[in-house]
C-alpha cells in the first residue's frame, strides 16, 4: 500500500461523503469546502500524480478537518461541554459520527496486540515473521491445508500505515451497526465475511483466475461491514434516512473499487468477498429489539 494513494483516498471519500450530507447536515459553506477538495484532488491526480494524495491532504485539512476540530473546541469551551449517553462525541468524532462500542473496541484491541506481536517477532513488514503468523499464503492453504491461515491473516498488518486506516474504518463504520444489530452478531458478520474474503481469494486462486498471494490484513472485515449496512438498510430501506445512508454506502464501495484499481498490492477479490459475504449476512440478521425499534420510527435515527 501506498501512502500517497491512501492519503489521497481518504481526502476524497471523507468530502465526497460531506458533500452528499452523510454525516450529520452540512451547512452550505462546509460542503462548498468539500467541493474544493475534491477540485483540487482531481487536478492533483491530473498534474502531479505522485505527490497527489499528499497535496490532496493539506488542502483537505486546510479546508475541513482543521476548521472542523477549531469549531467543536471553541463550542465544547463555551458550552462546557461534557458527553454524556444522549450527547455527541466531541471535536472530529463529532464531524464524521464517530464513536465506539464494545466489540469494535474489542476488535481494535486484539488488532494491535497482533501487531505489537508481529514488530517484537521480527516486524511487521518482514515477509518470514508474517509467513510464520499466518498470513494469507494462497499456495500454503491449498497444498499444505493450512486452513488456520483464513482467519489468523484478518488480524495481520503489513506496516503502521495499514493498519491505522483498516481499524480507522472499522470506528468510523462499526459502533453504529453493532448498535443496530448487537455485539453478538456484528462481531459474527465481521469474522464471517472476512473469512469469506480469505475463501474468496483462495478459490480464485484454485481455479487459476488469480497468481499466487501472499495477504494480510483486516479490509476485506471491514468490506463485509459494509456489506452488512447494504443488506440491512436494503431490508429497512422504509425506514427514515435509510435510503439516503445506502446512496452514501453505495459511493464509499465505488470510492474503494476506484482506490483498488488505482492502487498496487491491494486485493480487490478479498475486498469483494468480504462485501458480498457481509451483504448476505445482512439480508438475515434482524435488528436488536429497542434499537430496532428507534431505528424504524424515529427521524433522528
Amino acid at each position: 500500500m501506498e501512502l500517497n494513494h491512501i492519503l489521497l483516498f481518504t481526502a476524497v471519500a471523507t468530502s465526497a461523503l460531506i458533500l452528499l450530507q452523510a454525516f450529520q447536515p452540512q451547512s452550505p459553506g462546509r460542503r462548498a469546502r468539500a467541493a474544493v477538495v475534491l477540485i483540487v484532488s482531481a487536478l492533483a491526480w491530473l498534474l502531479a500524480r505522485s505527490i497527489a494524495g499528499w497535496l490532496s491532504t493539506i488542502v483537505w485539512c486546510a479546508l475541513l478537518v482543521v476548521p472542523a476540530f477549531l469549531r467543536n473546541r471553541a463550542w465544547a469551551a463555551r458550552y462546557h461541554y461534557r458527553q454524556s449517553g444522549s450527547d455527541r462525541p466531541s471535536g472530529l468524532g463529532r464531524q464524521f459520527g464517530i464513536t465506539v462500542s464494545p466489540v469494535v473496541l474489542a476488535l481494535i484491541i486484539v488488532n494491535v496486540a497482533v501487531f505489537v506481536l508481529e514488530l517484537l517477532g521480527g516486524g511487521s513488514t518482514n515477509p518470514v515473521t508474517l509467513h510464520r503468523l499466518g498470513e494469507l499464503d494462497t499456495s500454503s492453504v491449498i497444498f499444505r491445508h493450512q486452513f488456520w491461515r483464513l482467519l489468523a491473516a484478518l488480524f495481520l498488518h503489513y506496516g503502521p500505515i495499514h493498519i491505522f486506516f483498516n481499524l480507522f474504518a472499522l470506528l468510523l463504520l462499526g459502533p453504529a451497526l453493532e448498535r443496530q444489530i448487537g455485539g453478538f452478531l456484528f462481531a459474527v458478520c465481521y469474522l464471517v465475511s472476512g473469512i469469506g474474503s480469505s475463501i474468496t481469494v483462495v478459490l480464485l486462486t484454485k481455479l487459476r483466475l488469480l497468481e499466487p498471494v501472499q495477504l494480510v490484513g483486516a479490509s476485506g472485515c471491514v468490506m463485509g461491514v459494509v456489506g452488512t449496512w447494504i443488506g440491512f438498510l436494503l431490508r429497512h430501506r422504509h425506514a427514515p434516512l435509510a435510503r439516503q445512508r445506502l446512496r452514501n454506502i453505495f459511493v464509499i464501495v465505488l470510492l474503494q473499487l476506484a482506490f483498488d484499481l488505482v492502487t498496487p498490492r491491494v486485493s480487490m477479490s478479498a475486498h469483494l468477498g468480504g462485501l458480498l459475504g457481509g451483504f448476505l449476512l445482512g439480508l438475515l440478521v434482524p435488528a436488536k429489539s429497542v434499537l430496532g425499534e428507534r431505528f424504524a420510527r424515529s427521524p433522528g435515527s
